[in-house]
C-alpha cells in the first residue's frame, strides 16, 4: 500500500495532526487507539517511501545535469528538449513528492514510545474514563524547540563546532486505572546537537552531525488507601491525603542518538510503584 493511498484513508482529524504535530485529546483509550494507530501506520509507509523518493530525487538532479550537457553537445532539436522536459517533470514531481511526505514526517517518539505504551497499558486503564493526552510530535529539534545556540569555536581538527541545545516536552499523560488508581506522565528530552566541520587533504569540507540526549521521565502514580498501602521506596516521594498514597518519581536516561527511549523505562515505573505495595491492614470493628 502506498502513502498516498494511507493517507487518503486518514480522518479530517487524523490529517489535522499531521499537518499541525499536536495531540490534545481527552478520549477512553480504545478510542485514542482508534485515532491513533493509523496514523502510525501513515507515518511508517512515509518514511519508507520518504527515503527511497528522496534517493531518486537527488540521483534525478545529478542525472539532468548530466544530461543537459549530454543533449547539448547531441544538438537541441523537438526530439532533445522534449526529452529534457520529460526528464525534468520527472525529476519535479519526485521533488514534489518528497517534500510532501516531509510534512507528513512525525516525531519517532510517537511510533516507537508513546503509542506502545498505551497499548501495553490499554488493559489496566478504565475504559469508561477519558485518558488526558497532550504531544508534541514536531521533530526534536525544531526551531521552536531551540534554547540555546553558542559561538563557534575550534575543537582539534575541527576549525568549526556549533552546538545547540533543546527542550523537548513532547509528552503528557493521564489516566485512571481499572482498580481505581490515577496516574499521571510526562517525558522531556533534553539534547545537545554538536555539528563539527573540517576540510580534508583533498580540500573538501566534512561536516558531522552528533548528538547527546537526556530524557525525563516523572510519574506520579495515586493508590486508593482502602485498596493498597505503601513500603517505603528509594529515591520515591510519598505523600497522602484523605484518599490517596501518592507516589512521585522520577528517572534519567542518557544517549548517544535522538533515538527514541525504550518503553519499558516508563512501564517499569508503574510497576514499581505496585511492587511497594502490600494490603492495608484493617481497623479493629471495620
Amino acid at each position: 500500500m502506498n502513502v498516498w493511498t494511507v493517507y487518503r484513508s486518514l480522518g479530517a482529524e487524523q490529517k489535522q495532526i499531521l499537518r499541525d504535530k499536536k495531540v490534545d485529546l481527552e478520549r477512553p483509550v480504545d478510542e485514542l487507539l482508534a485515532l491513533l494507530r493509523p496514523l502510525a501506520a501513515c507515518d511508517k509507509v512515509a518514511d519508507k517511501s520518504r527515503t527511497k523518493m528522496g534517493c531518486m530525487f537527488g540521483a534525478g538532479i545529478v542525472l539532468s545535469i548530466v544530461l543537459l550537457i549530454v543533449l547539448s553537445n547531441v544538438g537541441w532539436n523537438v526530439l532533445t528538449l522534449l526529452v529534457l522536459a520529460l526528464f525534468v517533470a520527472l525529476v519535479v514531481a519526485l521533488g514534489a513528492g518528497y517534500f510532501w511526505m516531509r510534512k507528513l514526517d512525525l516525531s519517532n517518539n510517537f511510533r516507537q514510545f508513546a503509542l506502545p505504551v498505551l497499548t501495553v497499558f490499554r488493559e489496566d486503564f478504565d475504559a469508561a474514563k477519558p485518558i488526558r493526552l497532550r504531544m508534541n510530535l514536531d521533530s526534536p529539534t525544531v526551531d521552536s524547540k531551540k534554547t540555546g545556540e553558542a559561538a563557534p569555536y575550534k575543537s582539534g581538527v575541527y576549525h568549526k563546532v556549533i552546538d545547540k541545545t533543546f527542550v523537548d516536552k513532547w509528552m503528557t499523560a493521564s489516566a485512571v486505572f481499572v482498580d481505581g488508581t490515577k496516574v499521571h506522565w510526562s517525558v522531556t528530552d533534553n539534547i545537545l546537537e554538536r555539528k563539527k566541520t573540517k576540510k580534508n587533504a583533498r580540500g573538501k569540507y566534512k561536516t558531522k552531525t552528533k548528538y547527546k540526549k537526556k530524557t525525563e521521565i516523572e510519574v506520579e502514580v495515586g493508590l486508593l488507601k482502602k485498596s493498597y498501602a505503601l513500603n517505603p521506596m528509594d529515591e520515591a516521594e510519598m505523600t497522602s491525603d484523605d484518599k490517596r498514597n501518592k507516589v512521585h518519581l522520577e528517572r534519567e536516561a542518557r544517549t548517544q542518538s535522538l533515538d527514541p527511549l525504550d518503553p519499558k523505562v516508563l512501564i517499569d515505573l508503574v510497576a514499581d510503584v505496585y511492587r511497594s505495595t502490600r494490603r492495608p491492614v484493617k481497623e479493629a470493628g471495620a
